[in-house]
């Protein structure tokens, strides 16, 4: 069975202890998602070095050896469809 474990842009914590062994039922996902950069304003740099931040992290996940899913906030595939009210 895979587990699922979402990193959020504030817990990038190389001593976690989820990455003392490698398991390759665990997918580690980040997203760099609109509502991050929406819900209260932050300066748009802030935003970039929290989003750079999250890339290099992944980065070295995966140099670790760990099973990493990131989404960067332009990937189409990261997009959700509109939603359809009538």
């Amino acid at each position: 069975m895979t587990i699922l474990r979402l990193i959020l842009g504030d817990q990038l914590n190389p001593l976690h202890s989820w990455f003392t062994d490698i398991d390759h039922n665990v997918v580690y996902t980040l997203m760099e998602i609109r509502q991050e950069t929406d819900y209260v304003l932050h300066h748009a740099q802030k935003i970039i070095g929290i989003f750079a931040a999250m890339r290099d992290f992944a980065e070295w996940l995966t140099a670790q050896g760990h099973r990493v899913h990131y989404l960067k906030i332009d990937d189409t595939d990261s997009r959700c469809p509109p939603i359809w009210m009538p």
